[in-house]
């Protein structure tokens, strides 16, 4: 299963302090947000207006 790179416009709580990348396991477009899956299994919404860029990549 593919990974995909989420890109925040801004470091965001999700990420580790002034990093602005996170890895998830996958995400959901729910039209004005995203639905991110985390490598732990837990998921979090987060809107679109945060997110530069989501880009896959092999594991």
């Amino acid at each position: 299963m593919a990974q995909h790179i989420v890109e925040f416009a801004e470091p965001h709580a999700l990420t580790d302090g002034d990093d602005r990348t996170l890895t998830v396991s996958g995400y959901d477009d729910f039209g004005s947000m995203y639905n991110l899956e985390l490598p732990d299994g837990d998921t979090r919404s987060v809107g679109k207006q945060l997110v530069e860029n989501i880009t896959e990549v092999d594991e």
